[in-house]
């Protein structure tokens, strides 16, 4: 499945992805390739079922397309 990362804070590697469902999933850990997440970017991943919602998991940038920076967490 495909989404797009709605929120990432890389010091805890926790995150959501809203996914081309409509749907929100977790992101817990980090992502597959090990190169860390932007804001906005379009993410493939695959659906699992979890405790507290839907989860996100293998979770790998789709190519070519970019994001805003890297999220360095904290809130605004």
């Amino acid at each position: 499945m495909t989404g797009r990362l709605r929120f990432y804070d890389a010091p805890t590697a926790w995150g959501v992805v809203l996914g081309d469902d409509g749907q929100l999933y977790m992101i817990q850990g980090q992502p597959a390739s090990g190169v860390p997440l932007r804001l906005g970017e379009r993410v493939r991943f695959e659906p699992a079922p979890g405790p507290g919602g839907p989860r996100a998991t293998g979770v790998q940038r789709v190519d070519g397309v970019k994001g805003a920076p890297p999220t360095t967490g904290g809130s605004r």
